[in-house]
């Protein structure tokens, strides 16, 4: 049976593959992205509508949502893929180091990565609740493990603590979502050749990254809610 999905940041990258994905099966999909107008693969695919949202907007971003899930008739997953880095924002390279640290690229990070991701959910929340197996899944990075902290990558102080609250984030929401029967879970996508990832250094193709996501999210219940797992359904230590 085909689902009703919102992913974030589809316009490209691995979001736009997770779309491809979701579509070539037969959901139907609302990706969103900033600008509408550079979006021609994702609005070719059939059964996806290119919805236009600005996560750097606060105050826009649960009305959006709630509009969009409307026309798209309700609301069985949100993936939320979009997300920022230290190259995404004005001044971004001050967060790569503490030496350098300035407070508004670091709190334009968090604005997208962390407080518009719940911002999605909550513009969804009531179809979420209305759906026969609403789930939510946040896309998230292993540069964000505490416990399994990547010493050969940069310190990157922006993207590190961002992607770390989001699965602080993702916990509460499993937490406060379940007796509901709303299950969320953070994803590390593993490194991938995409313009945000590691390019052509990278070792995944952010098509098999999609496919294993997508798969985690088939899979989803109320007792996987609240894990930090690899694209591949391995766990990552929180």
């Amino acid at each position: 049976m085909a689902e009703r999905v919102i992913v974030t940041g589809a316009g490209r990258g691995l979001g736009l593959c997770l779309a491809r994905a979701l579509s070539a099966r037969g959901d139907l999909v609302a990706g969103t992205v900033r600008d509408p107008s550079g979006a021609g693969d994702l609005a070719a695919l059939p059964g996806v509508t290119v919805e236009q949202l600005d996560l750097a907007d606060s105050a826009s971003v649960a009305p959006a949502v709630a509009a969009m899930a409307d026309r798209l008739g309700g609301v069985d997953l949100i993936i939320n893929s979009a997300a920022v880095n230290a190259m995404s924002v004005p001044d971004g390279r001050a967060t790569l180091s503490v030496r350098t640290m300035q407070a508004d690229p670091m709190l334009d990070i968090f604005r997208v990565d962390v407080v518009g991701a719940l911002l999605v959910v909550r513009g969804a929340l009531d179809h979420l609740v209305a759906s026969p197996r609403g789930r939510v899944v946040n896309v998230t990075s292993w540069l964000g493990s505490i416990g399994g902290y990547a010493t050969d990558s940069a310190v990157n102080y922006g993207y590190r603590s961002a992607k770390a609250a989001l699965n602080m984030a993702t916990r509460a929401l499993a937490a406060e979502l379940q007796p509901d029967g709303i299950p969320a879970v953070a994803v590390n996508p593993g490194w991938m050749r995409t313009a945000m990832g590691g390019g052509d250094h990278a070792d995944l193709a952010p098509e098999d990254s999609a496919a294993g996501i997508i798969a985690i999210a088939d899979a989803l219940d109320m007792d996987g809610t609240g894990r930090f797992l690899d694209w591949d359904g391995a766990e990552r230590p929180y």
